[in-house]
């Protein structure tokens, strides 16, 4: 598995900004760095891909979180997908944030089903060739 650097923002106090939008599944988290002396607040949230957030359709990962002057906070790790949208907003114009990623290299689905088949496949040959080898080691001990 990749760690990747996904984005990086310094955003406008106030502002709701995007941070990323998905271009692969990915692992992610987001550091939050205040760089001022006075205490301030962030929230980090997705909007699903064809989802609309004026409808409240989003997912937050943090909301309204107080962050301490000259401290950095990391979120807990959440999955963001092909077409997701990350957004971000301070309650100042101090807080920088990162983005990063560690690449999802499971396989799911059909890539599962059919890598399942093949090693049952595999399997079967494998117990029919230890069959025929036990059967061609009897014969011949039998004709020692």
């Amino acid at each position: 598995m990749a760690i990747s650097r996904l984005a990086v923002s310094n955003p406008s106090s106030n502002t709701d900004t995007l941070l990323y939008t998905g271009v692969r599944t990915v692992l992610s988290s987001v550091i939050v760095t205040n760089k001022s002396n006075s205490p301030a607040e962030f929230r980090v949230w997705i909007v699903p891909l064809d989802q609309d957030p004026l409808t409240g359709n989003l997912v937050h990962v943090s909301y309204n979180v107080a962050l301490g002057g000259k401290d950095s906070i990391e979120t807990f790790r959440f999955p963001v997908i092909l077409g997701d949208s990350v957004y971000i907003r301070s309650s100042t114009s101090d807080l920088s944030f990162l983005l990063s990623g560690i690449d999802d290299t499971n396989i799911t689905g059909v890539e599962l089903a059919t890598l399942q088949g093949n090693i049952n496949n595999i399997q079967s040959n494998v117990n029919e060739a230890n069959s025929v080898a036990n059967r061609a080691l009897v014969l011949a001990l039998i004709d020692i």
